[in-house]
């Protein structure tokens, strides 16, 4: 289900009788039109738990209390489902919110709450906002504060979760509250939904927003028969903004630091400045923004409560000036010189991570890449720094994600708004300007090279990513939070919030968090040639515009994107193309060896086994045994002739053996015509043949010789857990990869749960997603055989994929590495850590930082735990990258070549894992492009430059 992806880890709905999300969302609809909202009546709310009817001084004979609205039943049972709705900070638990398991993200959901409330018109309190009593605003800011304080005190707020903590800040009124750009965007977008004629002036003030717009606000009002507070208060808010005064603040702020700390004295020299910068905006811009940036390293430096909230709230008023001197500057900024526009982006970025959208890595990683810039770059130079530049955005998205994301996914099933939240706060920041003129350079590289980034015949800039080659059509899909993956059309073109594990066969990808490009999913579709394109939060309305439209999708080698509506013109072209070829599975069935029954130990097992007794799965990792003894865990596989066996028992009452009776309904089913009940009939077959599989039991005398191998290779039962692996002989082969398609059961503990997990394990190429993906490619279907591999379990710190080639350019120079914290890091689509190593230098080149919120981690008992992420900003070492280049460097040596389907070299796709900085592996196979997308006419007309052009200098003083 996608909403396991929506929602992360966290399950909404446990109790058997628990309400649908259709139910909830229309209990929402309802709090909003009730006058009470979610509230059923008001109450004290004593200290030692007492609840009491509302009169003066209630609970004063109690320990004293808090009186506001009481949870109604269905307030109660959503909160008891996980939706953390209607909250009170005035009595807030602080304690036990902190204790509670940071997966569920109820800090994030309280914040998004906020967001609802403003952007909604009050939403669920949209009647209940006048219930009396229902808020005490003094103790909800009190309350606020307390929690602010605390936040900012407790380890690891004030630095891996600093931009939680930010947003907690602007969100919650705590104090002395000032206008901010969100509550101006999202009162302004409310008011547009109600009143459609203020849209253009809405789209005016979200895009430029400039001192005037509070005139216009209240001129428009003036025609306006109804709202004219909402439109005051808009008005004043605009206002506020253009009134405040960063300068007083910083003052405020001076006045209580030690005047010999590194904060005290930058801001008393910027103070000393700011008369002057007055006249000068654009020295103004870098003031303000190496000013937000070091008001983000100064946190620890100050050990009380107080004074780091007040370090927090001088810098939400730095950003507020900073955004609104931005929106009177960009139009002029990006009317300049490449120079210029280069120097805004180089202060920029301090801003960026001095709202907590960048780390301090990605920071230094930016800063390098200017440093390619300071003289003139050739063309190709130029083109790769600025398509680098153009990485923030994305990055800045995946660090809200890294936060927001899973209590997003969560409340979006009871209300859609919630998933506005990123896009809300993301438009509402410097970054917004910053895309703006990174946007501007990235249209200017591009011409200079001849590409052009296309959606629905507009420049996308920096918008669109090419991940994956290939060109097809289909019908644009949303995916939505209720979606089964496996309903989607494998004629669609999905649109989906990240990497899908699960994802079925479908015609193109379009995702709006690029995951990791060397997951399972991503491989597997970049060797059907399915292309996969990653588009900005911002894109994401134009795409919406289209939804349920027929569409091309064109993705070059180059990696330039082009989307567009089908027409006849596009018809003719796609008329003219090849399709992408795709790779037909043909099984040895020579050296294929059925009658091999007995277990094989890892250690004896080599790579020409492969296809032969066993998969490439436990064929290769006995060849790298041999080879790493140290870094490959102990083995046992379970040959094909052991699951051959099964097959050759009855099958069901039909009087004749599984193999028989699937060969026959696999011959039937090839001579009915491509229909409808063609279709139905497969699915029912796979269906009947998965379940019989899944039953089935190898008998007495397997269990005896299963127990005494695993005993001598093992161990006694129970000290060990092993991954019980499929390794069929169809995936992992010179044309196929079938990466992820079949199942591994992570860590079983205990005989009796390894042998039942067998036959799960022999069923798996039989799912309806492996058989999708992976059956209409095969010449003789009812050869597919799984073998078993039960690899002894080893825990991680940190995992990942390594390919050895860059796999954008094919250059052998670089190390393609992606990996996360914890066990299966990266394979499944989690937001990983993505870079590059230089084999010659060492040099690692960051590409995304590791954003996913949990790792996983093998449990003592059985199966696997999962814990919140470090945080850190790093994940491989530079020891454990050197360790990598030397097992790229001495694999030719050590293992027998790689080859595609025709035979050519191959780079090597392998998985791998660090336990306290030792090397462990866990499978090697061909790391395999589509020929055919990277060979298509169409395709590489989009990538048609001038070779002679990428030496020209770039001359950085003229306007492009």
């Amino acid at each position: 289900m996608l909403a396991v992806l929506f929602v992360g880890i966290f399950s909404v709905a446990s109790a058997a009788d628990s309400p649908n999300a259709a139910q909830l969302r229309g209990w929402i609809e309802a709090m909003k039109a009730t006058p009470r909202g979610p509230f059923d009546q008001i109450r004290w709310f004593c200290e030692d738990g007492t609840r009491l009817l509302p009169t003066p001084g209630a609970c004063k004979p109690h320990g004293g209390g808090y009186q506001h609205g009481q949870w109604s039943d269905r307030t109660l049972q959503l909160r008891a489902e996980g939706y953390r709705i209607a909250n009170f900070y005035a009595d807030l638990d602080i304690d036990a919110l902190l204790d509670e398991d940071p997966t569920l993200a109820p800090l994030a959901q309280m914040i998004i709450e906020q967001f609802l409330v403003r952007a909604d018109d009050g939403w669920i309190l949209r009647q209940a906002r006048f219930y009396r009593g229902a808020y005490q605003e003094e103790g909800e800011r009190k309350g606020a504060r307390a929690l602010l304080q605390r936040l900012s005190t407790t380890p690891s707020w004030s630095d891996s979760r600093y931009l939680l903590l930010r947003t907690a800040a602007v969100s919650l009124a705590h104090g002395a509250e000032t206008g901010s750009v969100r509550d101006v965007r999202q009162l302004s977008a409310t008011l547009s939904e109600k009143i459609p004629g203020f849209k253009a002036l809405r789209n005016q003030i979200h895009s430029r927003m400039s001192a005037g717009d509070a005139a216009a606000v209240r001129v428009y009002a003036t025609t306006a028969s109804s709202n004219q507070a909402e439109f005051e208060h808009l008005a004043q808010l605009i206002d506020e903004i253009y009134a405040l005064n960063a300068e007083a603040t910083i003052k405020s702020l001076v006045a209580t630091l030690p005047v010999e700390t590194p904060l005290a004295r930058h801001l008393a020299a910027s103070l000393d400045r700011w008369g002057d910068l007055a006249t000068k905006p654009t020295k103004k811009l870098t003031e303000l923004a190496s000013s937000l940036s070091l008001l983000r390293d100064s946190m620890n430096a100050y050990p009380e409560a107080r004074q780091r909230l007040h370090l927090l709230d001088t810098s939400l008023v730095i950003e507020a000036e900073y955004f609104a001197l931005l929106g009177s500057q960009v139009s002029v900024i990006t009317t300049q010189s490449r120079r210029a526009r280069l120097e805004f982006l180089r202060s920029s970025i301090d801003a960026l991570y001095g709202v907590g959208m960048l780390s301090k890595r990605q920071l230094g990683a930016l800063k390098n890449e200017f440093a390619q810039l300071d003289v003139a770059p050739d063309v190709a130079t130029y083109k790769r720094a600025i398509d680098y530049l153009a990485l923030a955005p994305p990055w800045a998205t995946q660090s809200y994600r890294l936060h927001f994301g899973a209590a997003m996914d969560t409340l979006t099933l009871i209300e859609p708004k919630a998933a506005l939240f990123v896009q809300d706060a993301l438009r509402g920041s410097p970054l917004f300007f910053y895309a703006q003129v990174t946007d501007s350079l990235v249209r200017d590289a591009n011409a200079l090279r001849g590409v052009r980034n296309e959606i629905f015949g507009e420049n996308a800039g920096g918008g669109l990513r090419g991940l994956n080659p290939g060109l097809t059509r289909g019908v644009l899909r949303f995916a939505t939070a209720e979606n089964n993956t496996q309903d989607f059309d494998r004629h669609g073109i999905y649109v989906l919030p990240e990497t899908v594990s699960d994802l079925p066969p479908v015609a193109g990808i379009i995702t709006a968090g690029e995951g990791n490009p060397l997951s399972h999913v991503q491989l597997l579709a970049r060797n059907l040639g399915i292309p996969n394109v990653a588009v900005d939060e911002r894109l994401l309305e134009k795409l919406r515009a289209h939804a349920e439209q027929e569409v091309v999708l064109a993705v070059s080698p180059g990696g330039s994107v082009r989307l567009s509506l089908l027409d006849d013109s596009i018809r003719t072209i796609l008329a003219q193309q090849v399709p992408p070829t795709q790779p037909v599975i043909k099984v040895d069935l020579v050296k294929l060896d059925l009658k091999h029954r007995e277990f094989v130990n890892l250690n004896e097992l080599r790579a020409s086994d492969s296809g032969r007794i066993v998969g490439p799965k436990a064929a290769n990792l006995g060849e790298l045994k041999v080879q790493y003894p140290d870094a490959v865990a102990n083995g046992i596989a379970i040959p094909f002739g052991l699951f051959r066996d099964v097959l050759e028992r009855p099958f069901e009452d039909t009087g004749l053996s599984a193999f028989a009776w699937m060969k026959g309904e696999y011959l039937r089913l090839a001579a009915l015509p491509d229909s409808a009940e063609r279709r139905i009939e497969t699915e029912q077959f796979r269906a009947r043949l998965e379940r019989w599989i899944a039953a089935s039991d190898p008998g007495p005398e397997f269990r005896t010789k299963l127990a005494a191998k695993m005993r001598e290779v093992l161990g006694p039962d129970g000290t060990f857990g092993v991954f019980v692996r499929s390794d069929t002989n169809v995936e992992d082969l010179p044309g196929f990869t079938g990466a992820g398609l079949n199942l591994t059961l992570p860590n079983v503990v205990g005989f009796d749960n390894i042998y039942r997990a067998i036959a799960q394990v022999w069923a798996s190429p039989f799912t309806a997603r492996s058989f999708a993906w992976r059956q209409s490619l095969m010449d003789t279907p009812e050869h597919v055989y799984p073998a078993v591999l039960l690899l002894q379990s080893v825990d991680n710190d940190k995992s990942g994929v390594l390919v050895t080639r860059e796999i954008d350019t094919g250059s052998a120079d670089w190390l393609s590495i992606a990996l996360n914290e914890g066990v299966g890091g990266a394979v499944d689509g989690q937001s990983a850590e993505s870079v590059r190593v230089n084999r010659n230098t060492g040099v690692i080149r960051l590409l995304a930082q590791a954003t996913a919120p949990l790792r996983r981690q093998i449990a003592k008992t059985g199966g696997i735990v999962n814990l919140p992420t470090t945080g850190g900003d790093e994940v491989l070492t530079s020891a454990e990258a050197a360790l990598l280049v030397d097992l790229a460097r001495g694999l030719p040596q050590k293992f027998p070549a790689i080859a595609d389907a025709q035979g050519n070299p191959a780079p090597a796709d392998i998985e791998f894992g660090f336990l306290n900085g030792e090397l462990r592996l866990f499978q090697i196979r061909p790391f395999l492009d589509n020929a055919n997308a990277r060979s298509t006419a169409y395709l590489h007309s989009m990538d048609l430059t001038d070779p002679n052009n990428a030496a020209q200098s770039v001359d950085l003083e003229q306007i492009p």
